[in-house]
């Protein structure tokens, strides 16, 4: 009995069932190469030559191409079952790291993106799956399992890629980043070709013309939207206004701390992985801090972290305030993973899952587009600091969004 109680009293559970945990242990896997290269890709971009506008619109054109990816990766989970689509996609993304390698002018770099961006087909089925192993009472601990597994290697990725780029240069140290990258996820999809089993069953279908399976694919995401309760629509515009913040943030970074602040890659390095330091940490209690508040006030909190970090960033004067940015960053992405993951899923049916999951990833892509554009015209040619400032209020109105809801 006493087992029992200290069990129910302990911080934190780890669970991940059988196939949560295969997708989660690959993606960690995966992660290690991934992020010794993506805080810095913004830097790889510019220093192959590309203008700042362009990248601003690269990354506008790889949302648009994500966008249609989910759609189709959303139809399909829910018409083909999740396994299938799984494995061929996030395969032929891992191997995509390897493209890189051969880049040497800006010009082709859309290439890789592009490929890469499209394999996020299979981004639908994987979130299904980790979504149906779980069961339902168990879902923030189990959220809350895979997002600290799979922020293990941010915490120390980005400092290796950034002695890389010490080492090595920007480009040549960041190509090394992703050839280990395009090595350990090709090993990691190995396994989860192997290991990875189906969650969900669906009806068998009779063949149809491509044309006509397209129009019953726009059908059902209509009749997914408008089957959809008032909270999951309102979920929908909290993704769509807090990406729009995103858009105006994420791009330039890590240009504006390493090139206009001269910060070395090694340190912005550390700040990335103090960041994921303070997820994984604040990780361990996030569920009982789910569990005591209520989905709803958990997830609040976990917003109103971003205003707050990002007016520490414009406004920051010395490495004290931009460590104090990064454990802000952390500490809110700790509570929003788990919360928003579990609210997600349980505001979506099983037979409408993998299209409501792609519609929570698309509707924000497609507001990013112009966003991001608009924060490349920004940071080009108004003020570096601009694009940065313009992301708070978009974040206070995602705030505004969630205390709408009216789960508890």
């Amino acid at each position: 009995m006493a087992t029992r109680k200290g069990n129910k009293n302990r911080i934190f559970k780890f669970y991940l069932p059988k196939d949560a945990w295969i997708i989660t242990l690959t993606s960690a896997i995966w992660g290690i190469g991934s992020f010794m290269y993506s805080p810095f890709q913004s830097i790889f971009f510019k220093a192959l030559g590309m203008p700042l506008l362009y990248i601003a619109v690269m990354a506008a054109i790889s949302s648009v191409v994500t966008a249609v990816a989910l759609i189709l990766g959303g139809y399909l989970a829910d018409v083909f079952g999740r396994r299938k689509v799984i494995v061929i996609f996030s395969t032929i993304a891992a191997g995509s790291a390897f493209l890189y390698l051969f880049i040497n002018s800006w010009q082709f770099i859309l290439i890789p993106v592009i490929i890469g961006s499209l394999c996020s087909i299979y981004t639908p089925a994987f979130n299904s799956v980790l979504t149906e192993s779980m069961r339902q009472d168990m879902r923030p601990s189990g959220f809350a399992s895979f997002a600290m597994l799979n922020t293990l290697p941010a915490v120390f990725a980005p400092v290796i890629g950034g002695l890389l780029m010490v080492h090595y240069g920007d480009i040549n140290g960041l190509k090394i980043a992703f050839f280990v990258s395009g090595i350990l996820g090709l090993t990691a999809m190995l396994y989860r070709s192997i290991k990875l089993g189906e969650t969900y069953k669906p009806k068998p279908r009779l063949k149809e013309p491509f044309l006509k399976n397209f129009r019953e694919m726009i059908n059902d995401y209509a009749h997914t939207i408008k089957k959809a309760n008032s909270d999951a629509k309102k979920l929908l515009w909290y993704t769509v206004t807090s990406s729009i913040a995103a858009s105006f943030t994420t791009i330039f970074i890590s240009i504006y701390l390493v090139k206009q602040l001269s910060l070395s890659p090694i340190t912005y390095g550390l700040l990335s992985g103090i960041t994921g330091l303070a997820t994984v940490i604040v990780l361990i209690p996030s569920v009982r801090i789910i569990k005591r508040a209520g989905l709803k006030k958990a997830t609040i909190l976990a917003a109103l972290f971003s205003p707050l970090s990002m007016f520490i960033f414009v406004s920051s004067n010395g490495m004290n305030d931009l460590l104090a940015w990064s454990v802000t960053g952390g500490v809110g992405g700790a509570i929003a993973q788990p919360s928003m993951s579990t609210l997600q899923g349980n505001l979506s049916e099983k037979e409408q899952r993998g299209k409501l999951m792609a519609l929570f990833s698309v509707m924000p892509l497609i507001a990013a587009f112009p966003a991001q554009i608009f924060s490349g015209y920004l940071y080009a040619n108004v003020s570096y600091i601009s694009t940065f400032m313009l992301a708070i209020p978009f974040y206070i109105i995602s705030v505004l969004i969630l205390m709408r809801l009216n789960i508890k």
